[in-house]
């Protein structure tokens, strides 16, 4: 997992990074719902990006021996592994601190709230609840969306007012940008040690909110204009806001920019919403291509793949003290960074007794990677036999043709 996080890192700040700039300097030429659907690029580079790579398939029956003694030094920390670890509870605090405050939310529908009517044809799927703690309308949900309001909303807005902020909510609601939320949020769950990562979410959560408001305000007047920004300096003073998925109308970190929107509204250029689009496809094309530049192909008599870092693994306590010797046979591919993956065990002698120190050992290996046509290559299909022996013996054997031929031999 760690190298493939590692992998994604260059494409991914790259197009982040355009999003950003666009959305900070190019929203008035570009418009903010053209900014807003360009965030849909970020899962297309995911999946492009992750396209069939390049594989070097070893077809090579040899396997490689390596003799562990009882004298063998301990191995040392698994960096990939703590890093993983490391990963692994960032992820798991964001989605935790997430469900909280959306469970928070949640709770508002439940507890203290009761249903309202409203004087506006709404869709039948969207209830519709009053809440006391709250200053300004809220959407939450996805399978089962409510919209929640101020307990005093029809005294704290005119009728105006509320036709303009329900509009707001049912543009959240037909767009589905709850579900974008979590999309977003699982995004940065997954790519939380990278500062773009954050930049880029609170450059959607903006985008999102300005497309919102140029929706509802396409057709309105200079009035409706004021009256829709006093409304939102009003919601804005005590904001829910947090990092969950629901929409909420006056959120505080995008007020002065949205306000900024309305008074100045974008002039759109076609010319360069052309050129964004292609410039667009032309980088994800250029990610994909990038990707299947050759075919997967095969070796069949492939040189030893040089060994740089070997950890030697450590010889089982009770192993040890039952005077016990043995054997691991273990494939394995070797990464673009000379990492070892996919590790497997194939054969074992005894069973299960030398196959966990083998596997982590074999973790830790570092091997010089293939270069082909000036670029690293994956090398899978390797086969390594670890002799575990209580006597000090030569370090390394040849390779045996024969797995089975090098196991028997041991029984």
């Amino acid at each position: 997992m760690t190298n493939w996080l590692i992998e994604q890192q260059m494409a991914i700040s790259v197009l982040l990074l355009i999003l950003i700039t666009l959305e900070t300097k190019a929203i008035k030429s570009l418009g903010a719902n053209v900014i807003y659907a360009l965030w849909l690029l970020v899962p297309l580079l995911l999946v492009v990006n992750n396209l069939p790579q390049n594989v070097i398939s070893i077809d090579d029956q040899s396997v490689y021996r390596h003799v562990v003694s009882i004298g063998a030094d301990s191995s040392p920390l698994d960096l990939n592994l703590s890093w993983g670890y490391v990963w692994a509870l960032g992820s798991l605090s964001i989605l935790v601190f997430a469900a909280f405050a959306q469970w928070k939310i949640t709770c508002l529908t439940r507890y203290n709230s009761h249903k309202v009517e409203l004087d506006m044809a709404l869709p039948d799927a969207l209830a519709v609840m009053s809440n006391a703690q709250l200053t300004g309308p809220i959407l939450s949900g996805i399978f089962k969306p409510t919209l929640l309001l101020p307990q005093d909303f029809h005294n704290q807005f005119s009728k105006r007012q509320q036709q303009l902020i329900i509009s707001h909510e049912l543009v959240h609601f037909h767009r589905g940008d709850n579900v974008f939320n979590l999309v977003a949020l699982l995004f940065v769950a997954v790519f939380w040690f990278n500062p773009l990562t954050w930049l880029a979410y609170r450059s959607f959560r903006r985008s999102q909110e300005i497309a919102c408001d140029a929706a509802v305000l396409k057709q309105a007047t200079t009035q409706d204009k004021i009256s829709y920004s006093k409304a939102l300096l009003r919601c804005a003073e005590r904001s829910l806001h947090s990092f969950a998925i629901y929409s909420p109308y006056g959120e505080k970190n995008t007020m002065f920019k949205r306000i900024a929107s309305i008074k100045r509204p974008a002039k759109i250029r076609p010319a360069l919403i052309g050129l964004s689009i292609a410039l667009s496809s032309t980088f994800l094309a250029g990610v994909a291509l990038a990707n299947l530049a050759e075919m997967p192909h095969k070796i069949d008599n492939p040189e030893t793949a040089p060994l740089i870092t070997r950890v030697e693994p450590k010889y089982p306590v009770e192993a040890a003290q039952n005077n016990q010797e043995g054997s691991v046979i273990l494939q394995f591919d070797i990464g673009k960074d000379g990492s070892t993956e996919n590790i497997k065990v194939l054969e074992s002698f005894p069973q299960q007794v030398f196959d966990k120190v083998s596997v982590t050992a074999l973790k830790q290996w570092v091997y010089k990677p293939r270069i082909q046509g000036g670029q690293a290559q994956r090398q899978t299909g390797l086969t390594v036999q670890l002799d575990y022996r209580m006597d000090v013996v030569k370090d390394e054997l040849p390779p045996q043709t024969s797995s089975d031929e090098t196991i028997n031999a041991l029984q």
